[in-house]
């Protein structure tokens, strides 16, 4: 489905770039023609994945992570940024064994959306991993303290009290209850 572009972009300057990301300040031409001068523009140059571990009783993998950013310790799902040389399945997997030395039988693809679109191009892709089972010990061990089991009810519980707080984990444990529900199917894989 193609649809015209309203907002047309006249120009980028580059304020920082890396391999991580980059900002832009873009000139865009909006429809009634008037010009933003400067827009903000946050550049991931790729995608990142999150997958939500499901043993086998239907206990969800957690992972404890702390954010500097923000100041505060989550639980998150495991997640990262996807590298250069693999696809998102396969960075899925990776994650997963790094932040939590677990392991799945099987993955399931849910989708991919863009966290701030009108910000950043970021793009987050969701999996779930299913028959997952604790192999190894957490590899990740500057980025996660801990990893823990917990049942359905006490996500639930944890979402009800706002304590879960991070947009990936938030999305992804929403459309993995709506999946495992039957009311979200999986979708094709992009590849």
């Amino acid at each position: 489905m193609t649809h015209d572009r309203p907002w047309r972009v006249l120009g980028r300057r580059t304020i920082h770039e890396s391999s991580w990301v980059s900002l832009h300040q873009d000139d865009v031409q909006l429809p009634d023609g008037s010009i933003i001068v400067g827009h903000h523009v946050v550049d991931y140059p790729r995608p990142a994945v999150g997958v939500v571990p499901i043993r086998a009783d239907g206990a969800i993998l957690l992972v404890e992570h702390y954010r500097f950013i923000v100041d505060r310790t989550h639980w998150e799902i495991p997640a990262g940024r996807v590298d250069e040389s693999e696809d998102h399945a396969t960075a899925a997997a990776r994650e997963l064994y790094e932040e939590s030395g677990a392991v799945a039988d099987s993955y399931t693809y849910l989708g991919s959306y863009h966290p701030a679109n009108g910000s950043s191009n970021q793009t987050f892709y969701v999996h779930v991993a299913h028959g997952v089972r604790q192999v190894a010990e957490i590899s990740d061990t500057n980025e996660i303290m801990s990893a823990r089991w917990f049942r359905q009810a006490e996500i639930w519980q944890m979402l009800a009290e706002n304590e879960i707080r991070d947009g990936l984990t938030l999305t992804a444990l929403l459309w993995a209850d709506a999946h495992t529900r039957g009311l979200f199917p999986p979708r094709r894989n992009p590849s």
